[in-house]
């Protein structure tokens, strides 16, 4: 895979292990309440883990390109994360907070790059290590339509208040009933998506540390990227 195409899919990755600590919101009598609500939860949970689908569509191959792959993905505070894909081709994602490996076992290579390396947005910097403020970062909306309310959901948009290299607006969709997260959409600057859908989500479980860290098996290729500094 080409180091461009990496570091583009670890900022979306990155942006995604982020949002995922959002993952419960309280109703209240105004907007600003509810983004109180969501900085809270995020600024308390400490762990998550789930099943994932995960859903890229490049624009400018139409509609009908769409790439899916689904794993298991695990994130904890202090930009720890591993997203263990499975299907269709085994690849791992990890991050200890420090450094991001991009693990490909079929091609026996692994990318090897400082956090700051593969971010291309301060946004992205602050999600993955827990630094994220919502009303300081992001524009939000609730634009949940009657369809959704009625299917049971939540809809909230953000986006950043100010340009990111690799975001232009992310959607959340929540349960009415428990407010748990179940699905992410995030769109880059040219609306390329990649939407994700959670399952047998579970949070502060005291996920272990030794699930972010990786080292590289015998006769693995280790490469380095060249360094994007942050905007």
């Amino acid at each position: 895979m080409q180091i461009r195409t990496l570091v583009f899919k670890a900022s979306v990755i990155l942006i995604l292990s982020g949002i995922l600590f959002l993952s419960r919101i309280s109703y209240g009598d105004s907007l600003d309440s509810t983004i109180s609500s969501i900085q809270q939860t995020y600024d308390t949970i400490k762990d998550f883990k789930a099943r994932f689908v995960q859903e890229s569509r490049v624009k400018s191959l139409g509609a009908a390109q769409v790439q899916k792959a689904e794993g298991v993905v695990y994130f904890k505070k202090e930009g720890k994360m591993c997203w263990d894909y499975q299907q269709p081709t085994p690849q791992k994602i990890i991050s200890d907070g420090k450094e991001l490996w991009f693990y490909e076992p079929e091609d026996k290579q692994v990318t090897v790059s400082k956090v700051g390396t593969g971010l291309q947005s301060q946004i992205s910097a602050n999600l993955l290590n827990g630094k994220a403020n919502l009303k300081k970062d992001f524009r939000v909306a609730l634009i949940t339509s009657q369809t959704e309310k009625n299917k049971g959901e939540i809809v909230l948009e953000l986006t950043p208040k100010t340009t990111q290299a690799n975001l232009s607006r992310v959607i959340l969709r929540l349960d009415e009933k428990n407010f748990q997260l179940h699905q992410t959409e995030v769109y880059d600057l040219f609306d390329n998506l990649t939407r994700i859908t959670f399952s047998q989500v579970e949070s502060n479980t005291n996920l272990p540390d030794s699930l972010f860290t990786f080292s590289p098996p015998s006769g693995v290729e280790i490469l380095t990227p060249p360094t994007i500094p942050l905007p």
